[in-house]
């Protein structure tokens, strides 16, 4: 899932005159964010995660849900919020992505706790990545091709696969 978001995600421009500036300011926070590691991971792989998922999956989502809102209807909406919140276009296509499947998930498993989880290993990965990233800046000028495709396609089957699964053990519950 979380390689599908990248690419999703990585598909918004980042050049041009707003969009370039804007990701080359986001880049930079980073980049700044990172120097105080610890403070940075906390924030971003625990607490995030934790309130966001209450708020987006335990309060407005539930509640869409409880109050009979459509379940796509209601995963859409709170994904599209949660997308917002993130206040720029690369996050908010990632967050609205992430954030409709885990609402999936919410809405399978009626289980916060398994939101948050989710969250956090997404998060955790982000951060990890980023670590690595800067660190090493001409990691994917190496990527093929093929290896590329492979690791899409084994996702998608694999997201596929999960949410047959998933629908199936809610239809017996």
């Amino acid at each position: 899932m979380i390689i599908v978001n990248e690419y999703i995600s990585s598909l918004v421009p980042r050049d041009g005159p707003i969009l370039g500036n804007m990701y080359k300011e986001i880049e930079e926070f980073f980049k700044e964010e990172i120097k105080n590691p610890i403070p940075f991971f906390s924030t971003t792989v625990l607490l995030a995660p934790i309130c966001e998922e209450v708020l987006f999956r335990g309060i407005i989502l539930n509640g869409m849900l409880k109050n009979k809102i459509h379940p796509i209807k209601a995963i859409l909406f709170s994904s599209f919020l949660f997308g917002l919140t993130h206040m720029n276009p690369w996050q908010f296509v990632g967050g609205f992505f992430i954030g409709s499947f885990i609402g999936f998930i919410y809405f399978v498993t009626s289980s916060i706790i398994d939101c948050i989880l989710l969250h956090i290993f997404n998060n955790a990965f982000a951060v990890f990545s980023m670590f690595f990233l800067i660190k090493n800046e001409d990691v994917f000028s190496q990527k093929t091709d093929i290896i590329f495709w492979f690791v899409l396609t084994f996702s998608f089957i694999t997201i596929i696969t999960g949410s047959i699964f998933l629908l199936k053990r809610k239809r017996k519950i």
